[in-house]
């Protein structure tokens, strides 16, 4: 059964995650703007057909407010019961891109637009949003480091806000794996305190390697989660400590959306001819083959960008445009003025490529 939710009791959803930061009335507003699913043992409420992945968690986000629910995802479920910490959380963050939810017994689901709760989320902020509401230590040691991210502070300022009410603080211990290599993950991290060390496996049963220290203000996990790729290296905490976490979705919607600027074929060429550079960040195989441009391989890319003048622009271009995703978004956040070949080389006609070198 479907109801219209607004008589729904809102105390009950002052502890949910990004909710709890709302008033009584804005809660109720909220409310009244969504939907309450009553669902009686076995009942399903599916995903409508039109959504893809990438949209789960986008358009609409569901919350479990009674009784226990399956989240289910072709031949795998996973089991949340109100009252723990699972259920205070938006559900797909458990499972990301579930298909359906199955009440184990009766329960109630709360579906709401995520347009409404960024709305709603916007208003707060400009009524005078307070830091300790967004799960963030409300000290101003620990705003200080969250803001040291060069992702935040190069986000327009529109944007900051839903970014900060939507990221979750998540308590870690000392030794506490964070991400693994070769696994998938769904998290943006920030560190807001303690430290953490990043190693890589360079062979099954070989010794990890210790490539860097990321200490408050350090960001990690961005690569994988634009390109899809697995994790290409071992997160692991040093000490004690806390980060400060964004779901994929959210990262790809409020952030990579926001940061990036996709051009096609034809602005391209147009930049090219007003003196912008054509990086090429496939490996160096791929650019033997048919690159264009400058080579710069993607893990390269770091210890390159001091070569590199922030009085020009750079196009970044690879085969479908996600590793020149990923490394618009590094340059952005070192102060460069970037853009990305929309889908990359492979949309392009064979004929005209040789206008990208010679725009």
């Amino acid at each position: 059964m479907s109801y219209n939710a607004l008589q729904f009791e809102t105390d009950s959803l002052k502890n949910l995650q990004l909710l709890s930061s709302l008033n009584d009335r804005q809660l109720h507003q909220l409310a009244s703007q969504s939907e309450i699913h009553i669902l009686l043992a076995g009942e399903e409420l599916r995903v409508p057909a039109k959504r893809n992945a990438r949209k789960l968690g986008t358009d609409f986000i569901d919350f479990l407010v009674s009784g226990e629910v399956d989240c289910v995802r072709e031949h795998h479920r996973l089991r949340v019961q109100v009252g723990t910490r699972q259920a205070r959380h938006p559900l797909h963050e458990h499972m990301p891109h579930y298909q359906s939810l199955r009440a184990a017994g009766r329960c109630t689901i709360l579906r709401i637009n995520i347009k409404d709760l960024d709305s709603m989320l916007a208003v707060h902020w400009e009524q005078g949003f307070e830091y300790e509401e967004l799960h963030v230590e409300s000290d101003i040691h620990s705003m200080t480091n969250l803001l040291q991210n060069r992702c935040l502070l190069a986000l327009p300022p529109d944007n900051i806000e839903t970014v900060l009410a939507l990221m979750e603080t998540v308590e870690v211990l000392e030794g506490e794996l964070i991400i693994s290599q070769g696994e998938q993950d769904d998290g943006y991290y920030t560190v807001l305190h303690g430290q953490c060390q990043v190693t890589r496996t360079p062979h099954e049963g070989g010794e990890d390697i210790v490539l860097a220290e990321l200490g408050p203000g350090a960001s990690f996990g961005e690569e994988a989660l634009i390109t899809g790729a697995p994790r290409n290296a071992n997160i692991r905490m040093l000490t004690d400590g806390s980060l400060m976490r964004l779901n994929k979705d959210y990262f790809l919607t409020y952030v990579v959306d926001s940061l990036i600027d996709f051009i096609n074929y034809d602005g391209v060429v147009e930049k090219l001819r007003s003196a912008a550079r054509l990086i090429d960040v496939r490996s160096g195989d791929e650019y033997a083959h048919n690159g264009h441009g400058t080579n710069i391989p993607l893990p390269m890319l770091r210890l390159q960008l001091q070569r590199l003048s922030k009085d020009r622009e750079y196009i970044f271009c690879c085969d479908d445009g996600r590793l020149a995703t990923s490394a618009s978004f590094i340059a952005t956040q070192h102060g460069f003025k970037t853009s990305v070949l929309r889908n990359g080389l492979n949309s392009v006609p064979p004929e005209h490529l040789g206008n990208i070198v010679s725009g």
